[in-house]
C-alpha cells in the first residue's frame, strides 16, 4: 500500500480554513473543503457495507463507504452509540463517509505543532497537533484517514 507522504506544517498553516471534529472526547481539526456533507446517521445504509465499514451513503450518484473509528483510532466493526452525525469527506481522490460525535467549523487561526516523537508513527493520520481551549486536537486530511483506514483494512483482510 502506498503511504501518503507527511504533511509539512507550512502546508497545513496554508489551510484557509478548518473544522473541529470530535471522536469520543478527541478532538480532531480537518481541511473545512474536505467536508463534503454533514448528514443524518438514518442515511447510512447499513446492508451496503465493505468488509471494515458500517454501511454506505448514496451521494453525488454513487455510494460512499462509512467507517466507524474509535477516539484512539481504532475501526469499530459497528455504529457507537454516542455518534450523531455522518461527516462525508472527498479530496477529490478519496471518498468515504466517517461518523462523529460534533463537526463544527473553527472560526480562528491556529498554529500547529510537529507531533512529539510518541505519537510519531507510520501509519498514523495526525500530521500535527495544537492547542485549542486548553485541550490538544490533531491535525489530519482526508487523504491520510483514508490511508490509514486502508492500511487497517489490509491489516484485517491479511488475518482472516
Amino acid at each position: 500500500m502506498n503511504r501518503p507522504r507527511p504533511t509539512a506544517l507550512a502546508e497545513l498553516q496554508d489551510i484557509p480554513l478548518l473544522s473541529l471534529v470530535t471522536v469520543d472526547g478527541h478532538r480532531w481539526l480537518l481541511p473545512q473543503a474536505e467536508i463534503r456533507l454533514l448528514g443524518p446517521l438514518l442515511d447510512i445504509d447499513q446492508e451496503l457495507r465493505t468488509p471494515c465499514s458500517i454501511g454506505a451513503v448514496g451521494f453525488e450518484g454513487e455510494w460512499w463507504p462509512v467507517y466507524c473509528l474509535s477516539g484512539e483510532l481504532r475501526l469499530l466493526a459497528q455504529l457507537a452509540a454516542n455518534r450523531r452525525i455522518c461527516l462525508l469527506l472527498s479530496n477529490g481522490a478519496d471518498r468515504f463517509g466517517l461518523v462523529c460525535d460534533q463537526v463544527e467549523p473553527l472560526g480562528k487561526a491556529v498554529r500547529f505543532a510537529p507531533l512529539p516523537a510518541c505519537m510519531t508513527t507510520p501509519d498514523s493520520p495526525i500530521q500535527a497537533i495544537t492547542q485549542l481551549e486548553g485541550q490538544i486536537a490533531c491535525v489530519t486530511t482526508t487523504e491520510h484517514l483514508a490511508a490509514f483506514i486502508a492500511a487497517l483494512e489490509e491489516e484485517r483482510d491479511n488475518a482472516a
